[in-house]
Order: structure tokens, then sequence, then C-alpha cells
């Protein structure tokens, strides 16, 4: 993915790119630093992108999941293949979480960045090495040095021009556009439910755009209908109550919906929709009614309070006298989710005997 088309509009991610983009117009070593899941790799692609050797090859290596004698024959090949440094020549070499190099692996860089040449596993000759290095990590690279794990001659011949990344934390308005942006880019074109955004976006995110990804691609293999829906939430972490707690606690928040409440909405927004198709008025009154020949028969009162939590979530309009009230295109996508959500489960728990 290029630089333009990185996904944020957030002030501290714009600022970034722009520094990307200058550091791109360079040759010198970049560090890229930032907490896990923030987008290391991406920016380090786009950076090769956006410079002159965008025509060479990029590789990237994980130096904290190979062995140190893996690595090393990963890095500067063997008698039978040559390694990744010597492979992306003209090009660049991303060295993801150098917190993983050996002390000998570092000497062996260092020699790299500073002679421009490479020299295989076992081999006395050295070839020529151009290549633009790009490392990160996503741990204190200056604690490592006062720890003596990481060489201080190394860091600061990798510490050139540094860009350190944003957790999600600190952009949580580009949590929208990131959403919208996985669903795309798995092919669907599903709406996320208000209610759902409210969450998905007051959410620390940990794991920052890695975490989030995942999220999309486990709400779109669970969901129901057109849209993205609050039950399809997984209640750990996003609907527990130590996440819930602390987020604006004097806001009144909707909780997980139960089996009962799911039948009695959808009976609401079915009678809603069809008096609206009939173009007669939906009132509390005449929904009340209609329940009773239900298994669940719903007051005029306990009518109300579920209509007042429908139109919180904007999945209908409540007009007065003869206007009645009104079902949403958020409303038809949120009844078409609960009708498949429920017949799912009625499914499953028929297979499983729960049901006659």
């Amino acid at each position: 993915m290029t630089l333009e088309k990185l996904i944020g509009e957030h002030p501290l991610f714009i600022e970034k790119k722009s520094l990307a983009k200058k550091m791109a117009a360079n040759d010198l070593p970049v560090m890229l630093e930032g907490p896990v899941g923030s987008g290391k790799q991406t920016f380090a692609h786009a950076i090769h992108l956006a410079s002159e050797r965008s025509a060479r090859p990029f590789a990237s290596v994980n130096c904290s999941t190979y062995s140190e004698a893996a690595l090393y024959e990963e890095l500067f090949g063997s008698d039978q293949r040559s390694g990744l440094i010597e492979s992306a020549d003209g090009g660049t070499v991303f060295l993801h979480e150098i917190s993983g190099l050996s002390l000998d692996l570092q000497a062996q860089l260092l020699r790299v960045l500073q002679t421009k040449q490479t020299k295989r596993t076992g081999s006395s000759t050295s070839v020529p090495s151009d290549v633009r290095i790009i490392v990160s990590s996503s741990q204190d690279l200056k604690a490592l040095v006062e720890n003596g794990t990481l060489r201080q001659d190394f860091y600061y011949h990798v510490n050139v021009l540094r860009l350190t990344l944003p957790p999600l934390s600190e952009r949580k308005t580009d949590i929208p556009l990131l959403s919208a942006f996985f669903i795309k880019e798995r092919g669907h074109e599903l709406r996320i439910d208000k209610t759902v955004s409210e969450i998905l976006s007051g959410y620390p995110w940990p794991g920052n755009i890695l975490e989030l990804r995942n999220t999309m691609d486990y709400l779109l293999t669970v969901c129901d209908g057109r849209s993205i829906q609050l039950h399809d939430l997984p209640k750990d972490p996003f609907l527990s109550k130590e996440t819930v707690s602390k987020k604006e606690p004097k806001k009144t928040k909707d909780k997980p919906l139960t089996m009962m409440d799911k039948q009695e909405y959808l009976f609401i927004l079915e009678s809603i929709r069809d008096s609206n198709e009939d173009g007669d008025p939906a009132s509390r009154r005449t929904i009340s009614d209609s329940s009773k020949q239900t298994k669940n028969p719903l007051t005029p009162q306990q009518v109300r309070h579920r209509l007042d939590f429908l139109e919180r979530n904007e999945y209908v309009t409540k007009g007065r006298g003869r206007a009645g009230t009104k079902i949403t295109l958020e409303g038809l996508d949120f009844l078409q989710s609960l009708s498949q959500n429920l017949e799912t489960i009625q499914k499953e728990a028929a297979k499983d005997g729960i049901l006659d």
C-alpha cells in the first residue's frame, strides 16, 4: 500500500505520513517505533514504494521468530542460496523487531551498513550490497542498549531517520474509516450499527490496527443480514463489565440483548414495518394488542420502553398523533439481522435436541 492510500485522517496520523514521505525521498536507514499492531510493516513497505528503490525488491523478515542460526542464513544465505540482503540488491530490507537480533548478527549487519558489502555463511568472499535498511521495534531500544542486549554502535547506525507510530487509542477518529476499509477489503458491503460503532470507537484497542482487523474479520464471519449488530459483538472484551465501566460512566449503555429481547424487538419491528407498508400508524396500543396473541405479550408500558431503545439506536422514528412510529433503513437492517440470528439459533438448538 502506498503512503497516499494509508487509511487515516487524524492530524497525528497525517503528520506521520508526511514525515514518512520525506524519509522516502532519502536513502538513509529508517527506524520505525510503535506498539504491536500499529502498522510498522505497512509503513515500511509504503516508504519503499515511495522511494527511488520502488522498482527493486522489498524483503522483510521478523527477527523475533527465528533462531540465531536460521536468521543468520535467512539474512546472509549459504552455499546453496542467497540471503535476503543479497537478493534484495538495489531495494529495501525491512528488519522487523530487531530486539530479536543476537549481538553477533548485529555486528554482521553493522558491517553491511558500513562497508556496503555482504558475505554468505561460511564464505570468505564478499559481494556488493546496495540495500536500504529499515528496522522496527515495539520495545524501548534505548533500554536494550543500556542493558547490553543491543549494541550501541548498531543502534546509532540504524537510528538515523526515526518515525514513531501512534497507538490506535490516540487516533480513535480513524476507527470508523479503518473498519469500513477492512469490510470493503474482504469484499463485503455491510453497514455497522451506530451502537456497535460507538463501542468500537470507545474500546482501547491494546492490539491496535491488527486487533481491529481481526475483530472485523470475526464480525464479518458471524454477522447475519446486511449490517453488523450489537449481538454480533463478542462479550469479551467489548461487552464485559470491566470494559463498559471504563467508557463514559455517566452515559447510559445498552446491555447485550437476551433471547427474549431479540424475540420482542423482532415482533415490534415486524409490526411497525407491516403497519407502515399498509399505510396505517403504528402505536404502542396497537403493538401491545397484537402481542397478546404471541408467547410474550407486552403491555403498552413495556412497548414504550422498547420503542425508546429502538429510537435511541435510530431504528425507528416516533411521530405524534396519526403519524405513529416508522421504521428506518437502519431498523430494516436490524430486523433482518435479528430474524436471521434467531433462525440460526433455533436451527442449532433443534439440531442439539434442545427444541422439539
